[in-house]
């Protein structure tokens, strides 16, 4: 598959979500194939979160080479006292899984020093899609989907 159709696939699949702050949607790719996926859900579970359990259910091994796509740029802190802090955020949990690559779509300010500091550190690239289309399609979908304008993301 290619990069646009991954995320043909991300888009497409991120209508099953109930998530009413923000929808994302992510997946694992090992040469080409879409392995697992996963989608945010309104219990706090982030896509990336979703997509690792899904990918330890599966008993599917992170190889090197696997590049984890999502739609909306990875979380590198959670809200304290959020609905979801307890499950870690989701820059965290990719590395502490093996994750090596990571291309998202539309960045996320709120996030972005600290996700980037955390993959330096780590040895792992990330990379924003080069598609301005996608880019505008992930942040549409995101913030068509948040309950407040204060969450929603830069067009």
């Amino acid at each position: 598959m290619t990069e646009k159709e991954i995320f043909e696939h991300l888009f497409t699949i991120a209508d099953q979500s109930d998530d009413t702050g923000g929808v994302v949607s992510s997946c694992l790719v090992r040469q080409g194939n879409i392995m697992a996926e996963g989608i945010s859900c309104n219990d706090g579970k982030h896509s990336e979160y979703v997509l690792l359990r899904q990918i330890e259910l599966s008993a599917i091994p992170v190889l090197p080479d696997d590049i984890i796509y999502t739609t909306v740029e990875p979380c590198g802190k959670r809200t304290p006292g959020g609905p979801g802090e307890h499950m870690g955020d989701c820059t965290t949990n990719l590395i502490q899984a093996g994750t090596r690559h990571v291309v998202y779509a539309a960045p996320d300010p709120d996030a972005s020093a600290q996700t980037r500091y955390k993959f330096e550190q780590a040895g792992c690239s990330l990379r924003q899609v080069n598609d301005p289309r996608i880019i505008r399609q992930a942040t549409t979908l995101f913030n068509s989907t948040v309950n407040s304008t204060l969450d929603a993301l830069p067009q």
